[in-house]
């Protein structure tokens, strides 16, 4: 009772203590890692001065309690305090329905936080992704451009040597590696060279055809046959081969008669699928002989019922082998007009009698009716070529439609022939080239637009060539190329639906194509040699190889001119500029043939090249240099010079402008240019000698051979000017004597003769003076009229001055001075008597250039 006094009075106690006002005593806040801490240190001073007697008795006070000492000291330990929601989300608001609220807002702003960083990390790392994959694209494509692949090597192998390397008339050493190439692109080399010949003699050479056929012939005969492919590059060239030989056939040229020509080669690309699967039956004829069971009959009829046989030998017998087999009419009827064979079709129409046509305006049109023959119609449609008249094209429409909206009114077989002859498109057609067939068949009538196959049936919708490419490009080129293990395969749907342009760009620039880049520009120039390429750019070319659209009537030879350059600068680079002059004249011809044009290549090649012998010849505009072939008209060839030099002119180039100059027998217009170069290098010489005292005189340095090429340019100028060597070093003949009086004649010319010997004068003149030689410098000094040595001729020798050629006028000074230098060198190693002279001399030349220090000198 005792104790439960003391519990009561403890308890009263507290009460009065809560009760009562603390607010004198000041208020002290711990946080929980102050308490802990303050908690750890008390326990530390408290456990110094317990002992093992003290420890033992809180033990057993704890077991009187019923606590477990050791449980309770692990848990102690193990505490952990773990903060509520409250404690993180502090109430401000005085609902719990706010208060949830207000818990969902946070929770959705930190949501979208987080999603935010993780869209963020997604978005850079698709970025690099995508940088990664572009810069890789990029480089493939650059390099794919700079080195393509199947254009040769350069090295050594047993490839015939084209390239060479040699020394055009400019001086040019070509140190470069010779081009060795492949057997078929040498044989595309020979072919390019005889269209540029051809092209350049404004015919009388080969036609498109003729071209095509020389490189499939080629391809043919050098082709690397590439493994687990079905399609090689000759089918290619194959197939525009007999694409362009039904133009041919049926006498249409690109010029004139484009709608025409289109419609030739639809039927051309139409009559090569047919040709190829005449062969595909003949050949599945041949690998299931016992299956087909054909006979000797020469009958083409018997071929297809023969290819029927194998490819339906699972259904049992045929009505052609047994009397009560399956009725393949309708399969034979597919299978004639997919191999051409019209009049085999024709005749196996003539069993295909269940046409229901139910209109009465057939009959009395005397058209099919009710149990008629679907031979009219056959006839009618191949004879029309793949177009049938109005009255039984609707017919044939509206019967077709009945029969796909009743599945169980007649066989399925009749669907094919039905849909094909009412330009619809049959459903059974599961390969590529049955499917381009029905597209083309169905265009066959309607090539060049809506408006070129004249009014269209009514109830029929008019099929065209520009529907057919649509039709086509809905699909990446992947969908037709195997997922480009076939690249050559959606060549072939694009040729077949005259995307040609397309088909030559993707074979140039997509990287599943690098080994045909050689076939992708001897290609174009063939097409553009045919004049092909602009015809079909103008009916609406799609070009979806590059997925983009066609930029105009010029993209296309605009596109063969690029490949073109491009892949002549290998010969360039070679050092075999006549090689590259062919593609070069080639592209020039793509881009108009004007004179302009073919200007502009002429200039980039020599520019490049520098193989001014080579391109140009040794002999003026009657030599025979690479371009006497391409431009056998003399006069031709020299406006052609004579332009370019100007250009080159112009464009500061005059090394250019010279050798033009001379092959364009203007010798007159080339020295002029050499003097002012002249002038500049001899001045540059004299620095350099300068520069480099201890040079030896014999010595070469880069102004000194410059300065040597220009002598020589000159030297052969002077001589085109004043007839031949030979003319020039026998005795006076009439030729020679004419070519004399004209020069004497023409006062330019005998200017710019006269400047170019005095430049001869003067180069030595300073050159012996800058290596100590001051008497040969006075000798040389004596050579020049326009410098006075006796007070006499003073007047006379200003009043030269003044009309003194250019090339002359920027050098005057230096000859001055160098003259007045040697006179002084000269009187320190004379006796007396010279020295009085020579001081004459001086002082006349002194008075001389006072004379000149007002007046004018030619700019």
């Amino acid at each position: 009772m005792a104790a439960a006094a003391d519990w009561n009075t403890l308890l009263q106690q507290s009460a009065d203590l809560v009760g009562q006002d603390f607010s004198n005593v000041p208020r002290v806040e711990r946080s929980l890692p102050q308490l802990q801490q303050y908690a750890d240190a008390l326990r530390s001073r408290t456990n110094r001065y317990r002992g093992p007697e003290e420890q033992a008795a809180a033990t057993r006070l704890l077991a009187q309690q019923g606590f477990d000492a050791s449980r309770l000291t692990s848990e102690v330990v193990g505490l952990e305090i773990v903060p509520t929601i409250e404690d993180v989300f502090h109430a401000e608001t005085s609902s719990v329905e706010e208060y949830l609220q207000q818990v969902e807002e946070a929770t959705l702003l930190a949501a979208i936080q987080e999603a935010q960083e993780e869209s963020n990390a997604s978005f850079e790392a698709y970025m690099d992704q995508c940088m990664t994959r572009d810069w890789a694209a990029n480089k493939r494509r650059l390099f794919g451009l700079i080195a393509p692949s199947g254009m040769g090597t350069i090295g050594g192998g047993p490839q015939p040597l084209i390239g060479r390397s040699g020394t055009g008339d400019g001086g040019q050493v070509f140190a470069s590696p010779a081009l060795r190439l492949s057997p078929k692109e040498t044989a595309y080399v020979d072919m390019v060279k005889k269209m540029a010949v051809a092209a350049g003699s404004h015919g009388g050479g080969q036609t498109g055809l003729e071209i095509v056929k020389g490189f499939k012939e080629a391809c043919e005969k050098h082709e690397d046959k590439p493994g687990g492919q079905d399609f090689p590059m000759s089918s290619i060239w194959g197939l525009l081969v007999s694409v362009l030989g039904e133009a041919r056939r049926r006498n249409v040229t690109p010029s004139a008669a484009g709608h025409r020509y289109v419609e030739a080669l639809v039927a051309g690309a139409r009559k090569h699928l047919e040709d190829g699967h005449q062969r595909h039956m003949r050949t599945t004829i041949t690998r299931y002989k016992l299956v087909a069971e054909r006979g000797p009959d020469p009958d083409s009829l018997r071929d297809v019922q023969a290819y029927v046989q194998v490819k339906f030998r699972d259904r049992g017998p045929l009505d052609f082998a047994t009397p009560n087999g399956m009725d393949t009419s309708w399969i034979q009827l597919f299978y004639c007009l997919r191999s051409g064979y019209d009049r085999a079709a024709a005749r196996i129409a003539e069993r295909c009698g269940d046409l229901l046509l139910l209109t009465a305006g057939g009959r009395a049109g005397g058209g099919v009716g009710v149990g008629g023959s679907m031979r009219p119609l056959v006839e009618e449609w191949t004879a029309n070529g793949c177009r049938l008249s109005e009255r039984s094209a609707v017919a044939l429409a509206r019967e077709a439609e009945r029969l796909l909206r009743d599945k169980n009114g007649l066989r399925q077989s009749p669907r094919a022939p039905y849909q094909a002859l009412a330009a619809g498109l049959p459903a059974i057609l599961s390969t590529i080239e049955d499917f381009m067939w029905a597209r083309l068949a169905l265009a066959g009538g309607g090539a060049g637009g809506p408006g070129a196959a004249g009014t269209p049936a009514a109830g029929v919708a008019s099929y065209t060539l520009t529907e057919v490419q649509a039709d086509i490009n809905r699909w990446p080129p992947q969908y037709y190329s195997k997922q480009n293990r076939e690249p050559l395969a959606f060549v072939m749907v694009l040729l077949l639906s005259l995307q040609w342009a397309a088909a030559v760009r993707f074979l140039w620039r997509d990287d599943t194509t690098k080994p045909y880049r050689l076939d992708a520009v001897h290609m174009g120039l063939a097409l553009q040699a045919e004049g092909a390429l602009a015809v079909l750019n103008g009916v609406g070319e799609c070009g979806a190889a590059d997925g983009a659209a066609a930029a105009g009537p010029g993209s296309a030879a605009a596109d063969v001119a690029t490949m073109a350059v491009q892949y002549s600068r290998k010969f360039v680079t070679a050092g075999d500029s006549g090689t590259a002059l062919y593609y070069r004249w080639l592209a020039a011809m793509a881009r108009g043939g004007s004179l302009a044009v073919k200007g502009a290549m002429l200039r980039e090649l020599l520019v490049g090249g520098r193989d001014f012998g080579t391109l140009l010849g040794g002999g003026g505009a009657g030599a025979r240099g690479a371009l006497h072939a391409l431009v056998p008209d003399t006069e031709e060839r020299r406006r052609l010079f004579e332009g370019v030099a100007y250009e080159c002119q112009m464009s500061a180039q005059p090394e250019e402008a010279v050798e033009l100059y001379l092959a364009a027998d203007r010798p007159v217009s080339a020295l002029a240019l050499i003097n002012g170069q002249m002038s500049a290098a001899i001045a540059a010489a004299v620095d350099e000698a300068v520069a480099q005292p201890s040079t030896p005189a014999g010595a070469s340095t880069p102004s000194m051979e410059r300065l040597e090429r220009i002598a020589r340019s000159g030297r052969a100028a002077v001589e085109r000017l004043s007839g031949s060597r030979a003319a020039a070093a026998a005795a006076p003949s009439p030729t020679a004597s004419a070519a004399a009086a004209a020069i004497i004649a023409d006062p330019t010319a005998r200017r710019e003769l006269e400047a170019f010997q005095q430049l001869g004068v003067i180069r030595d003149m300073l050159l012996a003076a800058k290596r100590g030689r001051h008497d040969q410098a006075l000798q040389r000094l004596s050579e020049l009229p326009f410098i006075p040595t006796e007070r006499s001729r003073l007047d006379l020798c200003v009043r030269m001055s003044t009309q003194l050629h250019p090339a002359i006028a920027e050098r005057l000074q230096d000859v001055i001075a160098t003259a007045a230098d040697s006179i002084a060198a000269r009187r320190q190693a004379v006796g007396r008597d010279a020295v009085g002279m020579l001081a004459a001399e001086l002082a006349v030349i002194t008075q001389y250039a006072n004379s000149l220090a007002g007046a004018r000198l030619p700019q």
